[in-house]
């Protein structure tokens, strides 16, 4: 039998959740009998890539340097070309698009290619939090435009499915379907709680109470709410710490706004790091504060690590909390994110944290979000047709 070939597309392939998930799928599918060419834009030097994750998976990665996050016709235009060329040089009977850019030029290249299985993944989306009210409501109308000559529209949660009918509303609600990230955690699971090494490395002491925020540092994820809570905790107690892990757009402006509240000694920035599960290892209490999310992988990864978890209830977070009983939703509002934030440090000192992730939760986390699921679920959609 001939193997179904596949063209996947995503914006660029920084380090994050969604290349996390391509890389995975285009390496699991092949045994399901599909063939995957793996294209990708060329991510920000701040951001790091995921290039080498991909080689070492014998993924090869066909870069369109036109292609990423920011509106441009000329790059947009050119990009849609280079796209329409690898289609025609492939040949692929699906197309399969992952996040927004490479969804819109993606899905327009195979419509007028006469592709006819076209699916896309919302890895979150930008229907919240990135444009004015105005761009908004264009972006949703040329969504809502794209949908109706997509097969499928992936969401990583019921809750997110549940959003996107509301904002898309397609004519069919059944082309909404729901297949959650496929994830790789043996590495997180296997890895010891307070293992000390990267605590170490970074001169914290046992008695320092370490919180941890992972992932770009970009506007959508907040991290002036957080560093506007560590003004107000660091008042009280000079011992609790805050590690920013990643690289982004705002480094300098959030450097420069930790040295004016004079705080340099209790908020780290530590810039990507490759060995994260040596972080979850030694965190205290990881928090995510972003304004808008999909299913942050953190999130997922903390829990498998055993660290706790406290996050604003945004996107899928809540889902994958199970609703607050695997970890603290925190408000988005400044005064009521601080109260709640130190409430949590205060539960967690005292051991009445409940939502510790015991054993049985790392490898129920570990088996929800397994990389076999998703290679299967997806497998099972691409043959429906």
């Amino acid at each position: 039998m001939s193997r179904i070939k596949i063209i996947r597309i995503i914006t660029r392939m920084n380090v994050g959740g969604p290349s996390k998930h391509v890389i995975n799928l285009t390496n699991g599918l092949e045994d399901y009998g599909f063939e995957t060419h793996l294209i990708s834009g060329q991510p920000s030097k701040e951001e790091g890539d995921m290039f080498e994750q991909a080689a070492n998976n014998n993924i090869p990665v066909t870069i369109i340097r036109n292609l990423n996050r920011a509106i441009s016709p000329l790059n947009d235009l050119i990009s849609l070309i280079k796209i329409i060329r690898e289609i025609k040089k492939f040949s692929p009977d699906i197309i399969h698009t992952h996040t927004s850019k490479a969804g819109f030029l993606g899905r327009i290249a195979a419509m007028l290619c006469g592709v006819k299985h076209i699916y896309h993944t919302y890895h979150g989306h930008v229907f919240k939090g990135y444009f004015s009210k105005i761009n908004t409501a264009i972006v949703i109308a040329i969504e809502r435009i794209l949908s109706s000559f997509t097969t499928n529209l992936i969401t990583l949660t019921p809750n997110q499915a549940n959003e996107i009918n509301s904002l898309i509303r397609p004519k069919d609600s059944h082309k909404i379907v729901t297949i959650p990230l496929g994830l790789d955690l043996n590495k997180n699971l296997i890895t010891p709680r307070n293992l000390n090494k990267w605590r170490t490395s970074m001169g914290f002491s046992q008695n320092d109470f370490v919180i941890g925020i992972i992932g770009r540092l970009v506007p959508i994820k907040n991290h002036e709410l957080i560093i506007e809570s560590m003004n107000q905790l660091c008042k009280t107690n000079p011992f609790i710490h805050l590690a920013i892990v990643g690289d982004g757009e705002l480094t300098n402006k959030l450097r420069l706004k930790v040295k004016e509240l004079n705080l340099e000694n209790n908020i780290h920035f530590c810039g990507i790091n490759k060995n994260v599960e040596e972080i979850y290892s030694d965190l205290d209490l990881l928090v995510l504060c972003s304004k808008n999310e999909g299913t942050p992988v953190v999130i997922i990864e903390a829990l498998a690590s055993g660290c706790p978890v406290a996050s604003t209830k945004v996107g899928g977070v809540e889902e994958v909390l199970d609703f607050g009983r695997l970890g603290r939703l925190l408000s988005l509002e400044s005064d009521s994110f601080t109260q709640e934030l130190t409430k949590a440090i205060k539960d967690i000192k005292e051991n009445k944290f409940k939502e510790y992730p015991s054993l049985e939760t790392r490898k129920y986390i570990c088996n929800k979000f397994s990389v076999d699921k998703l290679n299967e679920n997806i497998a099972k959609l691409y043959r429906r047709e």
